[in-house]
């Protein structure tokens, strides 16, 4: 198996900057370092979600974030994380699917690979 990374722009309140995120098609949201969401000055969401990770069951504060991925924008839901992760809601919302074996599609994202493998999404 490989890596799918992919640079999308993540703007916020105090500057705008570009990540290299992993693709995590086990992962829900979008997610950052809490370092960056609060140096991007993302705004906080009232509540907090309950999610699985790979350490168990964790509830962690919600953001809103506007960003740019492959010259499209979007708005999501943001969440801390160790690591940048693009998670299924944000490749949904904005059709896009991941396909680790190359084929021709009407709408592929090439991203970035890793380790040998080629994968579009």
């Amino acid at each position: 198996m490989g890596r799918t990374e992919v640079l999308a722009k993540v703007i916020g309140d105090k500057e705008t900057r570009e990540y290299t995120f992993l693709v995590d098609t086990g992962a829900t949201y979008l997610a950052l370092p809490l370092e960056e969401i609060e140096a991007l000055g993302l705004r906080q969401g009232l509540g907090r979600l309950r999610l699985m990770s790979a350490t168990g069951i964790v509830e962690v504060n919600t953001y809103f974030a506007n960003g740019e991925l492959r010259g499209e924008g979007f708005s999501a839901i943001l969440v801390p994380a160790s690591t940048p992760l693009i998670g299924y809601e944000l490749l949904e919302n904005l059709r896009y699917r991941v396909n680790p074996v190359p084929v021709k599609s009407k709408r592929f994202l090439r991203a970035r690979c890793i380790l040998h493998t080629c994968c579009e999404f």
